[in-house]
């Protein structure tokens, strides 16, 4: 990298010079998604299954104004301790560079980074997408755009259950990103294990789908590709009980007037309360498992 707001771990740097697999995780999970110490567990278990598969982990944040790619055990103490850790996407990462500001990134400003530093893949536990509502609001994830211009391969357990799981299905059509299942003919909901709402392929086994993403390379296909990997049916929680906390959780947060990137932590939080952290347990459970899977894509790739 050329670029000196850049700092890369040299164990990646190495990676990147020879070609071999790697994969990038973001960071808004540790210092927004997940209460201490459960944010530091997750993402440790992350980068070690990650790891365990044959790739090299390369989670990706601001510290202090520098674009970390590759962080050390003081940089995720940072991310996971601190209250005023921002939250960047692309419309304001520049704002905290030169702010000098310790920031997470989101999934939309992850694959930006990472691709602008040549890596491929890249774990998350959901994506963002057309929140609830969206029009009225116009609340749309930056995410979504992103997927469509970055060229990326992301796993993940689907958009987020807070999220209208429907429009975001069609959204990401409109944007031509292809929505392959892994082992599954449906979209995963995230903390339930499928929506009805069915892929564009379902590839069922590695080798496989790994074909598929060197085709897609070599046509020169741009964009990114969404590869949805569900929650396992022994771990996923019944659709309806998560409809009614999410309809309860909505209703206080308008009570409170919150909304806009409040919206979401508020919302999942609530809904840990309501399930006993049942929602909690889905998703650390996911994240993981979803950092598995992109590492032995990636290690096969290679």
């Amino acid at each position: 990298m050329k670029n000196l707001d850049f700092d890369i771990d040299e164990e990646i740097k190495e990676a990147l010079k020879n070609q071999k697999p790697i994969v990038a995780l973001e960071s808004t999970l540790i210092s927004h998604g997940l209460p201490y110490p459960k944010n530091l567990e997750v993402a440790k278990a992350s980068i070690e299954a990650v790891k365990s598969s044959g790739a090299l982990p390369a989670t990706i944040a601001i510290i202090k104004g520098r674009v970390k790619i590759g962080l050390n055990e003081n940089d995720m103490n940072i991310l996971s301790i601190n209250q005023n850790i921002e939250k960047v996407s692309r419309h304001n990462l520049a704002i905290s560079i030169s702010n000098e500001s310790n920031a997470a990134t989101t999934v939309a400003s992850s694959i930006y980074l990472a691709s602008m530093a040549g890596i491929k893949f890249f774990a998350t536990g959901g994506i963002g997408g057309v929140h609830l509502q969206a029009e009225n609001t116009f609340d749309i994830s930056s995410d979504l755009n992103e997927l469509s211009k970055t060229n990326m391969y992301v796993v993940c357990s689907g958009a987020k259950s807070i999220l209208d799981l429907d429009k975001t299905y069609e959204k990401l059509e409109t944007l031509g990103i292809p929505r392959i299942g892994f082992k599954t003919d449906y979209m995963p909901g995230f903390w339930y294990h499928q929506t009805d709402k069915k892929v564009d392929y379902n590839y069922k086994s590695i080798d496989d789908l790994v074909s598929y993403l060197i085709v897609r390379e070599n046509i020169k296909q741009s964009g990114s590709i969404l590869i949805f990997n569900p929650i396992p049916k022994n771990e996923a929680i019944d659709k309806n009980l998560i409809d009614n906390w999410i309809k309860f959780s909505i209703k206080k947060a308008n009570e409170k007037l919150i909304n806009g990137k409040e919206l979401t932590p508020f919302l999942i939080n609530e809904i840990n309360t309501l399930s006993n952290n049942k929602t909690l347990k889905a998703n650390m459970k996911l994240i993981i498992n979803n950092a598995l899977i992109a590492g032995k894509l990636a290690a096969k790739y290679f």
